[in-house]
């Protein structure tokens, strides 16, 4: 699976600011400045995947946490 993600003309930068790990160590969810969630895969040999990038937000995210 290659996910295909499109954007402006500029691209997203995801300087992260906020960084939630799972507490089954499966995924670590990060969210950055500009306003985006990022998923990624966690595998046992530490190998990081994305898995989701979700945006819409217009302020900047600078806490994550479980719902």
């Amino acid at each position: 699976v290659l996910p295909i993600v499109l954007w402006g003309r500029k691209a997203p930068t995801h300087c992260i600011s906020t960084l939630l790990l799972m507490e089954d160590v499966s995924m670590i969810v990060t969210g950055c400045h500009d306003g985006q969630i990022c998923l990624w895969d966690l595998s046992l040999d530490l190998e990081v995947r994305l898995k989701a990038l979700l945006f819409g937000h217009t302020a900047s995210i600078t806490c994550l946490s479980k719902a």
